[in-house]
Parts: C-alpha cells; sequence; structure tokens
C-alpha cells in the first residue's frame, strides 16, 4: 500500500499517473517560498546553497515536485524552503512552516517512545508481548525487540482498511489483528510489518498509562519545541495543513480519505521540516532526548530507523508514504549533514532527489532535473488479454494488483488504496501511469513467453517484484 511501500525506502536506497491538464507543481502555478537559507553564507557553503536551490527550483519547473526542503551540514541551514502550491485549491505556496504527513517516518518516533519507557524503567524491549496483551496466544513467543525490528511475524497488513472512515481505538485493533495468521515463526524471518508498530502503540499505552499520542507529545515533542507535531486525522483543521495530490487518468486529483489516525505508531504523524530537524539534532545528540546506549541500541539493531553505506558514507534515516504524501529524512553522520524533505506530490522521484541533494551537499556529481515527457503506444485489444491477470508483491501476498482490459485500454486496481489508475503502453513490455515520471510497470516473462510478473519501479528508484498469483 502507498504508506507501507515507502517506509523501508531508505534500505533500498542505501542497498543501491496520465498527463496533467491544470496546474502541477513547476508549471504556471509554481512559487518558491519562504527561503531560510542565511543570507550571510559566503564561499562554499554559498556555493552548495545556491547549488541546491537551483536543483529544488529545476525540479519543481520540471513538474516533479512540491513540498519543503531542508538541508544542514554542522549547524550550518543551507537550504531552509518551500517550492510548489501546498492547496491547489486557494493557491496557498509550500513553505517551511507547511505541516505534513509524514507517514513510516512515524516509526522513529514510537521507537524512540519504546527506548524511552525502557529507560523509565516501565519495560523492557526484552518483554514478551503477552504480557501487554494477554489475549494473544498466538503472540506468546513475540518480543517487543521483534516488533522494533521486524521479526515477530506479525503480517504487515490486515485487520483493517486505511480508508475505514471509523476511528478505532488500540484496544479495538488489536483486536482485529491478533488473530491474523503468522507470517512465520518469531524471530525466523523478516517482514516489513506496519501491524508491529501499531501493536508497539498499544504496548505504549499500557505501559505508559496514557494515550500514544500523548505519551509522544509529552515525552518528545514539547522538550524539544516540535510544536507541529502530532498524531494525525484527515478530518482534523489546523493551520498550515498541505492537501496532498497525485496524478491519475489525465488529471491532477486528490486522494481517497485516507484515515491516517488508525495507523498509530506505523504512519499517523504529521510535522514539518523545520520540527523535524529539531528531532535530528536532539536524536543524534546523546542526553538530549535518548541516552547514548538507547541510540545505539536504535541504530545497530535498526529500530524504527535504518543505518547502512551509501558508497562509502554511513548514513542514517528513513522514508514515509501516505496517499498524496512523501517524506524523507537523512543523517550523514561523519559529515554532519541532514537532508529532509516533505512533498504533497506523491510522484516525487524520492530515491533520485534523496541521491542528487546529498551528491551537492558532499561534492558529489549529479545532473540538474529536467522535464519527463514519455509517449503511448496504442494497444491493440488482443494484446491487452496477456498482461491481464492478479498479482501481488513477493513480500506482501495480501496485497493484490488486477491488472485487466478496459475496451483498449489497460487498468489496474489495487487492494489497497482501492484506486483504479490507466497504464499506458510504452512498448517492450512497459506501462507507465502518468507521462512526467520515470516510474514504470515492466511486465517480465517465463520460458515460454508468458507473462509471469513485473517491477514495478516508483519513486524513480524503488524496484518492487510483483508476481502473477492467478
Amino acid at each position: 500500500m502507498s504508506w507501507k511501500i515507502a517506509g523501508i525506502i531508505l534500505v533500498i536506497l542505501i542497498c543501491t499517473a496520465g498527463c496533467v491538464t491544470s496546474p502541477m507543481p513547476g508549471e504556471s502555478g509554481r512559487q518558491a517560498s519562504n527561503s531560510g537559507t542565511p543570507s550571510q553564507l559566503t564561499g562554499q557553503g554559498a556555493a552548495v546553497s545556491k547549488n541546491l536551490d537551483e536543483y529544488m527550483t529545476a525540479l519543481t519547473d520540471a513538474g516533479r515536485f512540491s513540498g519543503t526542503v531542508l538541508v544542514t551540514r554542522n549547524g550550518t541551514v543551507l537550504l531552509s524552503k518551500g517550492y510548489g502550491i501546498a492547496n491547489y485549491e486557494f493557491s496557498v505556496p509550500s513553505s517551511p512552516q507547511t505541516v505534513f504527513p509524514i507517514g513510516s517516518n512515524t516509526k522513529q518516533f514510537t521507537a524512540a517512545a519504546i527506548m524511552k519507557l525502557q529507560e523509565q524503567g516501565r519495560l523492557n524491549v526484552t518483554d514478551p508481548v503477552a504480557w501487554y496483551i494477554p489475549d494473544a496466544p498466538q503472540w506468546k513467543d513475540i518480543r517487543i525487540y521483534q516488533l522494533l525490528n521486524h521479526t515477530s511475524g506479525i503480517p504487515s497488513e490486515g485487520g483493517f482498511l486505511v480508508t475505514d472512515p471509523i476511528d478505532y481505538s488500540l484496544p479495538e485493533l488489536m483486536g482485529r489483528l491478533t488473530p491474523l495468521p503468522l507470517t512465520f515463526e518469531p524471530g525466523k524471518g523478516y517482514t516489513y510489518s506496519n501491524n508491529g508498530y501499531i501493536t508497539l502503540s498499544y504496548i505504549i499505552e499500557r505501559a505508559s498509562g496514557r494515550s500514544y499520542n500523548e505519551y509522544l507529545r509529552e515525552n518528545l515533542f514539547l522538550p524539544l519545541g516540535m510544536n507541529s507535531t502530532g498524531q494525525d486525522n484527515a478530518r482534523n483543521v489546523f493551520t498550515n495543513r498541505a492537501s496532498g495530490y497525485t496524478t491519475m487518468d489525465g488529471k491532477q486529483v486528490h486522494y481517497d480519505l485516507q484515515n491516517i489516525h488508525n495507523t498509530y505508531g506505523a504512519g499517523s504523524l504529521h510535522s514539518t521540516t523545520e520540527d523535524l530537524l529539531r528531532w535530528e539534532q536532539a536524536f543524534h545528540t546523546p542526553g538530549a532526548i535518548l541516552s547514548g546506549q538507547s541510540l545505539d541500541t536504535m541504530v545497530a539493531n535498526g529500530y524504527g530507523i535504518v543505518q547502512a553505506k551509501i558508497g562509502n558514507r554511513t548514513a542514517i534515516g528513513h522514508g514515509g508514504r501516505n496517499f498524496g504524501f512523501i517524506s524523507y529524512t537523512i543523517y550523514y553522520p561523519d559529515e554532519g549533514a541532514t537532508i529532509i524533505f516533505l512533498s504533497n506530490y506523491d510522484r516525487t522521484p524520492m530515491v533520485t532527489l534523496i541521491k542528487d541533494l546529498s551528491a551537492i551537499v558532499l561534492n558529489g556529481s549529479y545532473t540538474l532535473p529536467q522535464k519527463i515527457q514519455r509517449s503511448a503506444i496504442p494497444l491493440a485489444r488482443e494484446q491487452t488479454v496477456e498482461y491481464a491477470g492478479i498479482y501481488a508483491p513477493e513480500w506482501e501476498k495480501t496485497w493484490t494488483i488486477t491488472v485487466v482490459p478496459d475496451g483498449g485500454r489497460m487498468v489496474y486496481t489495487s487492494v489497497v488504496p482501492h484506486e483504479t489508475v490507466e497504464l499506458f503502453f510504452e512498448g517492450n513490455d512497459t506501462f507507465f501511469v502518468t507521462p512526467e515520471s520515470a516510474d514504470s510497470f515492466i511486465f517480465t516473462r517465463d520460458g515460454n513467453g508468458k507473462i509471469d510478473g513485473f517491477n514495478m519501479i516508483t519513486m524513480e528508484g524503488y524496484s518492487d517484484r510483483v508476481v502473477k498469483v492467478k
């Protein structure tokens, strides 16, 4: 699902839809606003700042970004600026104060809250989950740390739909999640699990006696002055809120309402780039919010955060995605560099963007973004039949994608977020959903030449293997 896929995007980066008919980021509606870049920068800092702004302006002008970017190095802000539009209906420009849902970036806060509770003597990460959820006998062998590092065996999805308008309490969600069969014996495999982090939210409430949002606010957000960060609900009205957009069927659209609230510790928070910088600075300073031991444990074991190598550099961070929104936070400890972006355009090239911004800050090679224009090739009706079928990602078989002919068109319908989107044929078993993005569905064939699946390239760099199941 949308907010699920991007949660693991840092791992992918490190180990490595339709024509627009109304103004998109970078076209006639583009605005850049509220630059927080210090005007007193000189020398190399000023040059890097100029290059960052030039790059983001080009990406926005190419119709491939809308949102806010914040970049620092060794305590110096190199760029803090909004690009594009936070709300197209009212022509509200993006700014460093714009509030965005952050998707799976929520997980690092959930993990930090667990570590804080351990420091407060209210739990231990080696505790059995059954101590806090006694009505789940099939979870009797799961430990808290296995929820934190995605080795519990609890499936990522199931139990509820994120498009369900009902706000579920955490006890109600536990009643829906605990009957789900485990995908493997606890500790014997790895499945990136949103449901595991929802379960951690419940443990936070049981151990602290406070609601999930209250505990994070009192112990993480308020001490750091993160006044624009909290648990989201799509129905809430508050100042500086961004609207989320995508492109489908040849036009710019809102996604259907997603009830982010029900994702709790897996993806329910909203924030700003300014608040996230406060978090990054405190998180990587032992004693500021967590002890050095807790910080080291989180990073070393992948508790809500990922550490790996990009080239020969150590990077620590996470990505996130909600319907219409993408977020990214990354920190280079040896270079003292932090890169944060929040976008309200869900076709933002996450992988390309973070790679190129890193290159600019760390003196690597990059090229300025260009406008992408792809052309569809007519597909004969008889050709559409061989691509039709039901497909599922290898890592999450409960999320299916149905590809079907619709007259002379091809469309796909996904179980989550229950959307039907046209696929445009480009030749060589390749389809795209919007011509201004490099994202693709590239179908593959078995030894007999029959379609057996496809590689789904999203955010211009993330490849998800999807196999034909029917």
